[in-house]
């Protein structure tokens, strides 16, 4: 019987590049390894399910260049807590020809969702879950601060999520998608007390709108209690939209008293747009 690894030098010759080709493959996450010894060491079903992901990398339903298959690989790299790997995938897509808003959406989250459903589901414990969620945070500031943009801003945006909503990643992402479309961005973080929602909107100068995410039903109590302050408030003119993981549907959202519900980025950034032309 064959051993099950392969060296990564033989798995150079096999995929017939150079040695240095194969470690990166190896270093941004695409072809699991591990070091017994002085070497790198591939486990065959590894490198067979690497050769069938360059085959058949799928194509986007609107067209255009086929891609890889990021995400799975970007979720193996969280759970295993690689965060120099994390790092390294992300500027390979990139390089790739991706832009940040393809990261973060189509690669970044459908891989925390994932981990997200094999914690609930049992298969991981919650630690693997914080730590990725670190991983991503850190990794994703180093990131996105490359495409801050400086000038003239269409205006100031206060980002936040409801007393007791704790899960709020996706807002750090998206207030580096508002900063590069050119708007400043207030983040507030998890769990803002109502009142302290509210000081904020009422507060920071120039703000054009406030944007709230909700991950949790459980939470959505407070996140219209927080939009029911505001409204009562001297901030009660700007325009609030809400979005997240709890929001799936349309019943959901009838549950809710924003002013405007929000799919996604595509979504809120033309809401935006026409926030900022009425000004």
């Amino acid at each position: 019987m064959s051993p099950p690894h392969i060296s990564l030098k033989e798995v150079a010759l096999l995929l017939d590049v150079h040695y240095m080709t194969a470690y990166r493959y190896m270093r941004e996450g695409h072809l699991p390894a591990a070091k017994v010894g002085r070497e790198w060491m591939v486990r065959k079903a590894d490198l067979a399910a690497f050769q069938k992901g360059r085959l058949v990398a799928k194509t986007p339903k609107g067209g255009g260049r086929k891609q890889a298959p990021w995400a799975p690989r970007m979720t193996a790299l969280l759970i295993k807590g690689e965060e120099r790997s994390v790092l390294a995938l992300m500027e390979s897509v990139l390089r790739s020809g991706n832009d940040l808003q393809f990261l973060y959406f189509d690669v970044v989250t459908p891989a925390m969702v994932e981990i997200g459903r094999l914690w609930q589901t049992g298969q991981l414990d919650v630690f693997v879950e914080h730590r990725a969620s670190g991983i991503v945070d850190r990794t994703a500031a180093r990131i996105g601060a490359r495409f801050s943009t400086s000038g003239v801003r269409k205006g100031t945006l206060l980002i936040g999520a409801p007393q007791g909503e704790m899960h709020v990643l996706s807002n750090g992402l998206l207030a580096d998608l508002l900063q590069q479309a050119g708007w400043k961005v207030d983040n507030l973080g998890a769990d803002v007390p109502i009142q302290s929602m509210v000081a904020a909107a009422e507060q920071i100068p120039d703000l054009v709108g406030i944007c709230l995410s909700i991950s949790m039903t459980q939470n959505f109590p407070a996140l219209n209690q927080t939009i029911a302050e505001i409204k009562q408030s001297s901030a009660s003119h700007l325009p609030i939209f809400v979005g997240g993981a709890a929001v799936k549907d349309k019943a959901s959202a009838a549950q809710l008293h924003a002013c405007h519900i929000v799919k996604n980025l595509p979504e809120l950034l033309a809401l935006l747009h026409q926030q900022a032309r009425r000004r």
